[in-house]
């Protein structure tokens, strides 16, 4: 078959995958404006998929409930393996790059958590170290990698607890794994440098600065790393140097502490606090405000 007549999926697009697959993902990051990594969870019956392609590079972390035989075609060649139940506890992914033609078949029921990264969003983490026209990630049938395993669990945990305002967030997590892709499942190992020094202090003035001037605001990293003229990946390398925690646990936790201040006016409804500090809903306040002080903010209120 020809390259012009694949199946070529954008799983950037909403249901995209029900031209390939019998049902809809179960859970799926489509509705939360997340911009460089995508997340879906199925639970499909025994299946073959048509040859395609997809237009991201995709991860897939398996979760089967028995033994499943898998068929992997891509290329001429054709693999087969099973995948088991202690798999998932193991961490065993597949990864499979974007625009590579390939057909995919399995025997029995099988959960999975698919992650789809934008090509040109790695490029621009490699960007630095190497050519981006030179960086190819590779197909991997089964591997067993917990730090993926671990971004995918992040990844779902944040899209249930946060929704729409998990975009920070999973930005962050499609940062760590497009750096780990591209050190272990590329053609080419990219020297990613290492800063000692965390940013200036002017810098992480104005870091700081940004993220305060916007806390009611949906703020991404790719704003904030603008700002400071320098690369997402970068900028949260040295950020969590300088500061001791990542960007977004540093802009959750002033959310957090304008959320404080607010609620000791009897002025502002809780609603009206989890707007100004930057949440979608009195419950999103709530989930993060326990988290961080172990209260509820009607609790807080009451202190």
């Amino acid at each position: 078959m020809s390259k012009e007549q694949h199946l070529s999926i954008d799983h950037f697009q909403k249901d995209s995958t029900s031209q390939v697959l019998p049902s809809l993902p179960l859970l799926s990051s489509h509705k939360s404006g997340w911009n460089n990594v995508c997340l879906a969870q199925y639970c499909e019956p025994a299946w073959e998929l048509p040859e395609m392609c997809s237009s991201q590079h995709m991860i897939i972390i398996y979760a089967p409930k028995k033994t499943t035989n898998v068929e992997f075609s891509t290329e001429g060649c054709l693999t087969k393996l099973q995948y088991h139940p202690s798999d998932h506890i193991k961490g065993c992914v597949g990864s499979v790059p974007a625009s590579l033609p390939f057909k995919l078949a399995w025997d029995q029921e099988i959960s999975s958590t698919h992650l789809y990264l934008e090509p040109t969003f790695v490029s621009h983490v490699a960007h630095e170290t190497v050519n981006p026209d030179r960086v190819e990630i590779l197909f991997e049938a089964k591997r067993p990698d917990l730090l993926i395993y671990h971004i995918g669990q992040a990844l779902t945990a944040a899209l249930e607890f946060d929704g729409s305002r998990s975009g920070f967030y999973a930005d962050s997590m499609a940062i760590a794994l497009s750096a780990h892709l591209l050190q272990h499942y590329s053609t080419r190992k990219p020297k990613l440098r290492e800063y000692e020094d965390g940013l200036s202090t002017y810098k992480l003035n104005q870091a700081i600065a940004y993220m305060n001037d916007h806390l009611s605001e949906k703020v991404s990293l790719a704003a904030i790393a603008a700002e400071l003229n320098m690369s997402q990946y970068y900028f949260c390398h040295l950020f969590k140097q300088s500061a001791g925690m990542s960007p977004y646990h540093y802009l959750t936790q002033q959310r957090i502490e304008r959320a404080k201040q607010l609620l000791k006016e009897p002025r502002w409804t809780i609603t009206e606090v989890a707007l100004e500090c930057g949440f979608t809903t009195q419950s999103q306040l709530a989930k993060n405000f326990r988290q961080y002080t172990g209260v509820s903010p009607k609790q807080f209120r009451k202190k």
